[in-house]
């Protein structure tokens, strides 16, 4: 029985876990600002800052986890430590594509601007708070709902941690959700699931959704011309009003999908270069001190790195490396299966955003009532829900199926909710941005829809599908890692062979050198898949499919 007591608990624990995302958020914008605004002055710190912020984005969240366990919880301890790993997993969830929206916009800031802030001799403060805040203003909107949605998907994973016999936690949602699933509380754990669908619906249509129309005051087209009228004379004709009113309509529309429409875009290489290949590398615009002082920065971080492996070579790096000798073999095996599972989940997800996407552009009916459920469904955390989804699949499919199919059809259904978001929505910005003379052209000429998809809605959606599917497969791994290893409404364990699945279990029984080493191979590993695979496809769809107006970011 549901009582009042509960729906308070849960409110309160859905609030907790609002504050930690939206102070994750915050720090990642301010501390934005300044990163971006140093890259986009300065050559060196600009190709330092590009290369890590494109490699770690490509990093799953769970490569992160033994830095946590070392450092913040074995170190620092107590509820603080725990709290501080929270947040920390989080932050390593939505930093990235809020650091280089920030810097895309100081970096493209018009010439104008800037000569306007120099003849005032404005302070550092001053142009801070007049110019390069604001500028950035519109970015930071196109990526909250991303960041928001990411953020409740690790924060509600992360609000329990737990090492070998020892389980740690914090106060949230997602703690309430897995003790109650935990304790067999079924009700007790859908009321809080749904408790938490109600905020975030409410979060989103309410905070997040006015936020965005409103940073469009700040959007700044150099290209607008300005032309000096004489006074209005009254209108007469009705015609004309209505005329009018639509007209300056259709102007607030197009100017807000110039701020929504990177709602849902990963700002990534292709992004950055396609953004920035007009405008010329900025030269001499930092003082020699102000070189010096990031040179000395650079040298500094290089410095604490080495020291840092020097100093915890016996007892952490030698280690690995003998785990990864004894254990390779494994590992190489579970991380074929799990590549195996990512494949399926991104063929399945480019399957499922081609039909919808060329519905929701060409029927705006469609697009009026699937995109907001889109946008909700997108931001509800299918890791607070997946005890109660995967009851059947342990349950009725597991004797008709088998136990074995039962699980990994859930494992890909799981991961498929968690990761294709990011196709659905980069392929729907591809195909919305292409001009509407091409689409008239293809009217004219009677074109079916097979046609249209392949010789004008694919290719001109091309670079963002792109931009979609690295982002889809960098987030894989996050629904890989709570959906093969987990515990049911029944309380029983269930897991999968899988490379994941694995890391889990040596979490659960205290192996924190086997974790490490498994972290350790997967960030090499998509390291290399960023470098060998994502970037030859972002230089393919600059040169290839490249078309102006196909892609605005």
């Amino acid at each position: 029985m549901v009582t009042l007591s509960i729906v308070v608990i849960s409110l309160l624990a859905s609030l907790a876990t609002m504050a930690r995302v939206a102070a994750t958020l915050m720090i990642s914008v301010v501390t934005g600002w300044f990163l971006g605004y140093a890259a986009a002055k300065s050559g060196m710190v600009e190709r330092v800052f590009l290369s890590v912020t494109q490699t770690l984005e490509s990093v799953p969240v769970i490569t992160f986890f033994p830095i946590v366990l070392v450092f913040f919880i074995s170190r620092i301890g107590g509820y603080l430590g725990v709290e501080l790993a929270v947040d920390f997993l989080v932050f390593t969830a939505v930093v990235w594509n809020i650091w280089i929206g920030e810097y895309e916009s100081i970096k493209t800031v018009a010439q104008s601007l800037e000569d306007v802030v120099n003849m005032y001799r404005l302070s550092f403060t001053s142009r801070f708070a007049k110019l390069y805040i604001p500028v950035t203003i519109p970015r930071v909107a196109g990526n909250i709902l991303v960041s928001f949605a990411d953020a409740l998907f690790y924060i509600v994973v992360s609000e329990v941690v737990t090492l070998g016999t020892r389980s740690y936690s914090v106060f949230g949602i997602g703690a309430l959700i897995a003790g109650w699933t935990s304790e067999g509380e079924w009700v007790n754990a859908i009321t809080a699931l749904i408790v938490l669908i109600i905020l975030v619906t409410v979060v989103v249509f309410l905070v997040l959704r006015p936020f965005v129309n409103w940073a469009v005051k700040y959007s700044y087209d150099p290209y607008v011309e300005v032309t000096r009228v004489g006074a209005r004379r009254q209108t007469t004709s009705r015609l004309r009003a209505s005329l009018s009113r639509n007209i300056r309509y259709v102007r607030r529309v197009m100017a807000v999908e110039r701020a929504t429409l990177p709602v849902f875009v990963r700002a990534t290489g292709y992004s950055i270069y396609h953004r920035l290949a007009i405008r010329p590398r900025p030269v001499g615009i930092l003082t020699k001190m102000e070189r010096y002082v990031a040179i000395g920065v650079g040298l500094l971080i290089l410095a604490l790195v080495a020291y840092g492996i020097y100093s915890s070579w016996e007892t952490t790096w030698l280690p690995i490396l003998i785990n990864i000798y004894n254990n390779w073999v494994t590992y190489l095996y579970y991380l074929g299966l799990d590549w195996l599972r990512v494949t399926i989940v991104t063929i399945a997800s480019i399957a499922v955003a081609v039909p919808v996407n060329y519905l929701m552009v060409t029927r705006p009916r469609v697009e009026a009532i699937l995109l907001p459920v889109l946008e909700d469904l997108a931001s509800i955390p299918v890791s607070a829900y997946l005890p109660l989804v995967a009851v059947p699949f342990v349950t009725i499919m597991a004797i008709r199926l088998g136990l074995t199919a039962s699980l990994e059809l859930l494992v890909l259904i799981v991961a498929f909710l968690s990761t294709a978001w990011y196709v659905i929505y980069n392929m729907y910005v591809g195909m919305k941005t292409i001009p509407r003379s091409l689409w008239d052209v293809a009217n004219n000429l009677n074109l079916s829809t097979w046609h249209k998809l392949t010789k004008l809605a694919i290719p001109g959606a091309m670079p963002a599908t792109i931009t979609g599917l690295a982002s889809t497969v960098g987030s894989t791994w996050g629904g890989l890692e709570i959906a093969e290893y987990f515990q049911s409404i029944n309380g029983k364990v269930y897991m999968v062979h899988g490379y994941t699945a694995l890391m889990d279990y040596y979490t659960a029984v205290g192996n924190v050198v086997g974790l490490e080493a498994m972290s350790l191979i997967l960030a090499v590993n998509v390291i290399l898949v960023s470098i060998f695979l994502w970037r030859n496809l972002f230089a393919l769809a600059r040169r290839r499919y490249r078309m102006e107006g196909a892609i605005t970011l």
